[in-house]
């Protein structure tokens, strides 16, 4: 597939390929190491033997030509070699060449040995300005978009700037005068941004993508590092102290061709060309410690910041992970319940068909339409419990007592009960039933109720339909009382529970709840059923109801009329 543009760019940012890591992944043995390796040395080899040539009429040997010394930095090989080694490998690559070719060229016109180490550092100067810009600024190195593009122009201006510093220290240790060292530095950074632009700029633009591909076909290539704080540390530090040792450097040369000049004069007119100097050299303290102090204030500021912003960082962290906790938790369990939701459904389906299929074959005086009625009653029942659980925003408890009210003002609103004149009355309070005995419970609910709407008024008939329902916290028990002022029962009650397909129905129901159900008064169809209660139903009964006594229920009374 393509590469999208992000994919893109993000191949070619810059990602040291060190030396360290190319032993670690490849080992010392193996042939593309050793190419590699062997293509390195030959690349150092041939920008030290370019020196040698290039020095012979150059500046080196005191052609000041502002011309000559351009075209010698613009096509300068160590430093073109140099430079596309720190972006196709890394820093160390292309430091090595550069800073033994420039030694080269100090020691071969008899600089001092610590001076000529001093002046080899500027070249890779420039060299860090680019790894440190590229390390901390993600940009694509192929330079192949205008944004990439203008950030090397502006980081090589920087660079030959800061690699420009070397001309004072060539023309301090060689007695140059004041123009020719303007000359020399100005001719130094132009060619080199020059070289930047017009030389390393095209190369990477042609050859970045080439050699990427190679390398990622043979060696393992690292990711990109994160910017660490003791990466930053180090950088400001490296460009404080080597800004310090130049300072330190140019003010020791100038002290020493002061020193020079002075010789011969008499002693009034040194002491008095030495007065003079006195404030370069303040300038020079200042200088120094004004580049340290902005260094070490850098360190304190970033390290300030940076601990600011990981305490923030820590805290949105630790409320993230606990929210994620959280909502794990959360959707485990619901989860979980929704599963149970499921199997609860499936067996209470399969309840309702073994009853269908029980109805048809012992339909007797009943009519399909009654079979019908009774079947979509039970399973209107199951849909009224799904939907008090949905509006009460619970999926492990059926209030049992908000589901009774649902299930009246259902009956009050049928067509088929519209004509009968029943008050309905609710004695209850909250009381929450735990999902595996909701169903069961409220089918029983039910069929007592639904029987009453059905048998115990004639049409036209006003009646009084009362539930009773109360917690006896000393026996853990919930007593239901279900009675009406209708007709009462037969006197042959045991005849009518065989013959009632739904009074059998609760009563394998209740079983299964390990509770009772008696028929305390026939008269009054009174029937009283006790089931005994979890801990986690009693718990919630008593956060709903604090104030509720066992013994002393106050109940909470709620009418629905037709």
């Amino acid at each position: 597939m393509p590469q999208t543009n992000n994919e893109h760019r993000s191949s070619f940012s810059w990602a040291p390929f060190t030396i360290d890591h190319l032993f670690q992944k490849h080992g010392l043995k193996r042939v593309r190491t050793v190419a590699l390796l062997s293509l390195w040395i030959s690349l150092v080899a041939v920008s030290m033997v370019s020196v040698f040539f290039m020095m012979s009429g150059s500046w080196v040997d005191g052609n000041l030509d502002q011309s000559a010394i351009n075209n010698y930095f613009m096509l300068y090989p160590p430093l073109i070699f140099g430079t596309l080694l720190l972006f196709w490998l890394g820093f160390e690559w292309g430091f090595i060449p550069v800073f033994l070719a420039t030694f080269v060229i100090a020691f071969g016109s008899d600089m001092p040995f610590y001076w000529a180490m001093l002046f080899a550092f500027a070249f890779v100067l420039g060299l860090g300005i680019y790894a440190l810009s590229y390390y901390c600024v993600s940009l694509d190195k192929s330079l192949r978009d205008l944004k990439s593009f203008a950030f090397f122009v502006v980081i090589s201006f920087v660079a030959s700037i800061a690699s420009s510093l070397g001309a004072f220290i060539w023309s301090f240790a060689h007695d140059m005068s004041v123009t020719q060292s303007m000359i020399l530095w100005r001719g130094w950074w132009t060619g080199v941004l020059l070289q930047s632009v017009f030389i390393i700029a095209p190369i990477l633009f042609l050859l970045t993508p080439y050699i990427e591909k190679v390398k990622t076909r043979w060696f393992e290539t690292p990711e990109p590092h994160e910017v660490t704080l003791n990466w930053i540390y180090g950088a400001i530090l490296t460009v404080s102290v080597v800004l310090g040792l130049f300072i330190i450097g140019a003010n020791s040369l100038g002290t020493q061709m002061i020193e020079s000049l002075t010789v011969g004069m008499d002693a009034s007119a040194t002491d008095q060309f030495l007065q003079a100097t006195d404030s370069y050299q303040i300038i020079t303290g200042i200088s120094i410690t004004l580049i340290l102090g902005l260094g070490l204030g850098g360190i304190y500021l970033v390290g300030s910041w940076n601990s600011s912003l990981q305490e923030e960082v820590d805290l949105k962290t630790a409320e993230l992970q606990k929210s994620k906790n959280q909502l794990k938790e959360s959707l485990q369990e619901k989860e979980q319940l929704l599963e149970a939701i499921h199997d609860r459904m499936r067996s209470n389906l399969s309840i309702m068909l073994a009853l269908l299929e029980i109805q048809l074959k012992n339909k007797g005086q009943k009519s399909m339409d009654d079979v019908l009625r009774e079947s979509h009653s039970r399973l209107r029942s199951l849909a009224i419990v799904h939907e008090t659980m949905y509006h009460t925003k619970s999926l492990d408890s059926l209030n049992i007592k908000l589901y009774a009210i649902k299930l009246f003002n259902r009956l009050d609103h049928s067509k088929k009960y519209r004509k009968n004149q029943i008050q309905s009355i609710i004695n209850a309070s909250d009381i929450f039933i735990n999902l595996d005995r909701a169903i069961p419970m409220a089918m029983v609910l039910n069929e007592l109720i639904i029987n009453t709407y059905q048998h115990a008024f004639d049409i036209g008939v006003k009646g009084t339909l009362r539930l009773n329902m109360k917690i006896d916290s000393d026996n853990e028990l919930l007593k239901i009382e279900v009675s009406d002022t209708g007709r009462g029962l037969p006197k042959n009650i045991k005849e009518f529970e065989k013959k009632h397909l739904g009074l059998k129905l609760c009563r394998l129901l209740i079983e299964q709840l390990h509770g009772s159900m008696e028929i305390a008064d026939p008269e009054s169809s009174l029937f009283v059923i006790k089931i005994p209660l979890e801990g986690t139903e009693l718990e919630k009964f008593s956060q709903q109801n604090p104030d509720i006594i066992d013994e002393e229920l106050i109940p909470l009374h709620v009418e629905q009329r037709n």
